[in-house]
């Protein structure tokens, strides 16, 4: 079993969490349809902006949260029949429960939405209701899409003896197939970005390297990590602006990817040294998980509500900055609310985080 994590790497962790969780909500943010080429609607300013934040600079958050996650189930894991159950045992309230009921929320939420003329008719309003005899499909296909990141880590968890092994026995070298498969973008019942990043993560704890994490002499790797992750984005940006060639884009893409994940994570080290509210990274990642489970179908149907067929690019653009920040601060302030008035239901639905 691996030696406690130190102070400094949890809370960077935690502070890191927060920058990708919020990065998260402007890539759900993109507001042009989610079409991943700009050729296929033209080139405009307000579109590459959205693409160069959204769907390259950004991209780094959702592996990050999965390198995360596995680093954080195995730092403690003991292969034992015992260590497995008791594995289990713990992820049931921090990750089954939260699921159901922001599933079962989510789905209320739209079925309630669909008695309001003057909003049913929205896409995504439309394409999400169920009505309340098949209500409880929402548990396979919730509103707030964003909970399938709960459904892979548990399944994760629920394979970790395998995982365990594999990374183990083949000195991590099970993570080449698994990144082609990432690269080839193939999926059968497990995401292939989860199953990589989430057995990096896993990896570090497991092969004892997560020590490395904790240098701070970083300066020279973390600017040419953090430019390169930044001309990357540019040339992502660039390059689905001027051909169609998915194939290249998509590796551009991996790129852009892994250089956001070692920039932003060696680059935080001197950006926290300049934030003189150090205690309001840690208040917010107390709240952190409702951002996460709320933000979605809030954002989507709040974009939807607001784009019309002739919204101009000016609309478009003011909508991508502001209307992320408003969500992340309904959804902080719903947290803490929430957890002031009644911690109970808090508790229940952020599986015990922070409460």
């Amino acid at each position: 079993m691996s030696k406690p994590i130190s102070k400094y790497l949890s809370r960077k962790i935690k502070f890191v969490s927060v920058f990708a969780m919020f990065a998260i909500v402007f890539v759900h943010s993109y507001n042009y349809n989610g079409k991943d080429l700009l050729t296929e609607k033209g080139v405009n300013a307000a579109e590459m902006f959205e693409y160069f934040f959204a769907k390259a600079m950004f991209s780094f958050a959702i592996p990050m949260f999965f390198i995360f996650s596995g680093f954080l189930l195995f730092i403690k894991y003991e292969n034992t029949v015992k260590g497995y159950l008791d594995k289990i045992q713990h992820r049931i309230f921090p990750l089954l429960v939260p699921y159901v009921l922001w599933a079962l929320l989510s789905g209320l939420v739209i079925t309630i939405l669909t008695n309001f003329d003057s909003i049913k008719d929205i896409e995504f309003i439309k394409s999400n209701a169920l009505g309340f005899d098949k209500f409880y499909m929402h548990l396979v296909k919730p509103p707030a899409y964003q909970l399938w990141f709960l459904r892979q880590v548990m399944l994760f968890t629920v394979l970790s003896p395998i995982l365990y092994l594999l990374i183990k026995y083949t000195k991590a070298f099970i993570l080449i197939p698994f990144g082609a498969l990432w690269v080839l973008n193939i999926d059968f019942i497990i995401n292939s970005e989860a199953l990589l990043f989430f057995s990096i993560g896993a990896a570090f704890a497991i092969m004892g390297k997560w020590r490395n994490f904790t240098k701070k002499d970083n300066r020279i790797p973390a600017a040419l990590f953090a430019l390169l992750w930044i001309a990357l984005s540019a040339l992502q940006m660039i390059l689905a602006s001027m051909t169609k060639n998915i194939l290249l884009v998509n590796i551009v893409s991996k790129l852009t990817a892994l250089a956001g994940i070692a920039g932003m994570w060696l680059v935080f080290d001197h950006i926290v040294k300049y934030i003189s509210t150090k205690k309001g990274l840690l208040l917010a990642s107390a709240h952190l998980f409702f951002v996460f489970a709320l933000h979605e179908p809030l954002l989507k149907i709040s974009y939807q509500m607001a784009i019309i067929p002739d919204s101009t690019d000016g609309s478009h653009f003011i909508l991508f900055i502001c209307l992320p920040i408003s969500v992340i601060a309904v959804c902080m302030i719903l947290s803490m609310v929430l957890r002031k008035i009644a911690r109970p239901v808090h508790n229940l639905l952020t599986g015990g985080r922070n409460s």
